[in-house]
């Protein structure tokens, strides 16, 4: 394998389309935009933007909710707007199999980017997306009195919740499995939100 063309150093292992030659990972990835005016269309480009767009919002989502008592779940407008979102996921997505946590919590992610001003247009980039951003506004649209700090705080403390309740041992729909458990009584854990 060839050497990167900007560094020398490591093996070329992708090529860039802006300088038409192959160039490692690394230059790629602390030279584009910088030293390399990179093409929109540039996949690293959109998959780096990506990554970092989701560090930033897991930073902001650690720092919004530190302790307990920073819980927007408390306050009863969050909770308000949470309720047709969330259910609104168990009608769409609690009988789809091909629909996990992950792919709802992408969605909220670039919708959250979107409200938040970190991206400056929002166009779903899959059906899952498309459900998700239409739930979201219908959602917003419905209540018009909730700041959008306050919506889009409740947006991220969505998205902990599939933090905290997905993957590992629980599997990637247990986020899913939980809201199904809170809506109907039938939910394999139904019986921790009755009584």
């Amino acid at each position: 394998m060839a050497k990167c063309v900007l560094c020398g150093v490591r093996k070329a292992n992708r090529h860039c389309t802006a300088l038409e030659k192959e160039i490692c990972s690394l230059c790629c990835g602390t030279k584009r935009e910088n030293e390399i005016s990179c093409p929109g269309f540039c996949e690293y480009l959109k998959k780096g933007k990506e990554y970092q767009m989701g560090r930033e919002i897991a930073r902001e989502m650690s720092a919004t909710f530190q302790r307990e008592a920073d819980d927007i779940f408390q306050v009863e407008e969050a909770i308000d707007f949470a309720l047709p979102i969330e259910s609104s996921f168990v009608n769409w997505f609690y009988k789809d199999k091909t629909v996990n946590d992950n792919d709802i919590y992408d969605a909220l992610s670039r919708i959250y980017a979107y409200w938040t001003g970190k991206i400056p247009s929002f166009r779903p980039e899959n059906r899952c997306e498309e459900i998700v951003f239409g739930i979201c506004q219908e959602a917003d649209e419905s209540f018009p009195k909730i700041s959008r700090e306050l919506k889009n705080k409740t947006i991220l403390r969505i998205m902990r919740s599939i933090r905290s309740a997905s993957g590992g041992l629980l599997g990637n729909r247990n986020y899913l499995e939980m809201i199904y458990s809170q809506f109907r009584p039938n939910g394999r854990w139904s019986r921790l939100f009755r009584g």
